[in-house]
């Protein structure tokens, strides 16, 4: 309790600070220049304290093993750049990947073996002035401290973003879950930050007074009393499940009908929810402008979307890092996106994956020393095409070049926003589902659905196994995706109420290795 009172003493600290000293647009633009030009100048500083100057730091003994002293780093950036740097440390296996970044297994390498757990990556640099859980995005949701200097950083790029599609300062709204969950909060101080307040924060699910939620249910609720006080405003989140998105499409409508289309910030398919919601009301939401991300965007998705005349651009994060890109206003593909270089580094590596596909990895490293992890060359469980052109659109003016558009992760269940790690799958279908209904670990599978304009998912089970109660499957899954935390109860409830699981009898996918997956994501154009 004490610790708790403690951590929000400095939340509500730092969240004055925050907000009395709103960003102008002009302010906006001069951080992101300034992070452009300091890319070197930061990298290096948290290298040299987050890493070389903590004794504790897994990427020590890494890059030691590596030969790459503190003193090698300098002239390796010197001579080539950060980006030219990471990728020759990568070569010479300064890296990690997702399940050694999670702590899942020990980070090894040729006559080395380095014990790990996730939060031995948390950024030692951080004044800690408030908690939360991550999305999940890169694996199982955990507990992470952040502050307020990175979210100054954040607000700046994501208005730009705003800025180049020409929809900077429109009445918008969020469809994001509260706390612990971070993406939603985060969209609330952001545009308290600029002054461009949200007008109504729908979150699918409701904050909790539980022991466990309580912290967070506390610090939304003095965040929404504090941002009055100081001039802004974050509405009180308003509980609307997946299952019943009128509301939302009533706001969207009446936007339309005022004359004034409003922004809808949304994880994809709930964005998809939402239009389903107004199109089987007779809603008209022309013009709507949803701000789409957190799950793979499809043309599906967009056709959806566009039947009802609203118009699409989208967004890249992770929780570790926060916002790490926003859409391109002349794009090519329906998921372009400019990076964010000002904080995050990016290049891709051929992957093998079981079943022997090969896909680019993208591997990130973090440069900003507030980002609430620590970053070095991360397999992010993502691949996608990472390229260079020149659109003309106000980002790249701004500075951000690098281009990055069909986003996709090899190793996560990802539907309505949520994400878990495909270990948990495979312990699931291994070890939980068949210690309950019999069989063995060919006998599920977990099959995630992107050809329609909701991604589902199902759980395969083998008609071997006879009959099997069908409802109690679907709970078990439930159960233990939502075992570990309040975060992941939270998820497990989205999924609940938005009917997004379901069971299938059939056998279970085999590949042309004869290997049966754990988690089998079905692209466009494949069937069940």
């Amino acid at each position: 309790m004490i610790g708790q009172a403690r951590l929000f003493w400095r939340f509500a600290t730092g969240l004055r600070r925050f907000l009395r000293t709103p960003l102008s647009a002009a302010d906006c633009h001069r951080i992101a220049g300034e992070d452009l030009r300091g890319r070197e100048t930061n990298f290096l500083h948290l290298a040299r304290r987050a890493i070389y100057g903590f004794s504790r730091s897994p990427y020590l003994p890494l890059l030691r093993w590596a030969g790459v002293e503190y003193g090698d780093l300098e002239r390796l950036v010197s001579a080539g750049g950060v980006d030219h740097a990471l990728e020759g440390l990568h070569d010479a296996g300064v890296y990690l990947d997702l399940e050694e970044f999670k702590g899942l297994r020990p980070i090894t390498r040729p006559g080395l073996s380095i014990e790990a757990a996730a939060s031995d990556f948390d950024n030692p640099l951080l004044a800690r002035e408030f908690e939360v859980e991550s999305g999940g995005s890169t694996g199982a949701r955990r507990r992470m401290r952040i502050d307020f200097d990175l979210l100054v950083h954040d607000a700046a790029s994501w208005l730009i973003g705003f800025e180049a599609q020409g929809v900077a300062f429109t009445p918008w709204a969020i469809w994001r879950a509260v706390p612990p969950g971070s993406a939603g909060f985060k969209h609330a101080l952001f545009g308290a930050k600029v002054q461009w307040p949200l007008e109504r924060w729908f979150s699918p699910t409701a904050s909790s007074w539980s022991p466990g939620g309580w912290p967070f249910a506390l610090s939304t609720a003095y965040a929404v009393r504090a941002a009055s006080f100081w001039g802004s405003a974050i509405p009180a989140p308003e509980f609307v499940p997946l299952s019943d998105g009128l509301p939302v499409a009533q706001w969207l409508a009446g936007k339309v009908q005022a004359g004034t289309p409003g922004l809808l910030s949304a994880p994809a398919s709930t964005c998809v929810r939402a239009c389903i919601a107004a199109q089987d009301a007779g809603l008209d939401i022309a013009g709507s402008i949803l701000r789409v991300s957190g799950e793979p965007f499809t043309e599906a998705k967009l056709r959806l979307i566009e039947r009802l005349g609203a118009w699409t651009f989208s967004g890249w994060s992770m929780s570790e890092a926060g916002p790490l890109a926003s859409g391109c206003a002349r794009r090519e593909a329906i998921d372009e996106v400019h990076v964010f270089t000002t904080k995050a580094a990016l290049f891709q590596r051929p992957k093998r994956l079981a079943g022997g596909d090969e896909v680019e990895a993208i591997h990130l490293t973090t440069l900003l020393p507030s980002t609430p992890k620590v970053m070095l060359n991360v397999d992010t469980g993502d691949y996608g095409v990472l390229t260079r052109r020149d659109c003309g659109c106000l980002l790249q003016q701004a500075g951000f070049h690098h281009h990055l558009h069909s986003i996709r992760n090899y190793e996560k269940l990802t539907a309505s926003g949520m994400h878990f790690l495909g270990g948990d799958v495979i312990r699931l279908v291994e070890q939980v589902l068949p210690a309950k209904y019999g069989g063995g670990p060919t006998d599920y599978q977990v099959v995630e659905e992107h050809d329609g304009p909701v991604n589902r998912v199902a759980v395969v089970v083998s008609p071997r196994l006879g009959e099997v109660n069908e409802e109690g499957v679907v709970r078990t899954v439930l159960d233990f995706l939502g075992r570990k935390n309040e975060g992941d109860r939270a998820m497990a409830a989205i999924w609940e109420q938005s009917d997004t699981l379901r069971v299938l009898r059939r056998e279970p996918y085999v590949t042309p290795a004869a290997k049966t997956p754990a988690l089998r994501v079905l692209r466009k154009g494949e069937s069940s």
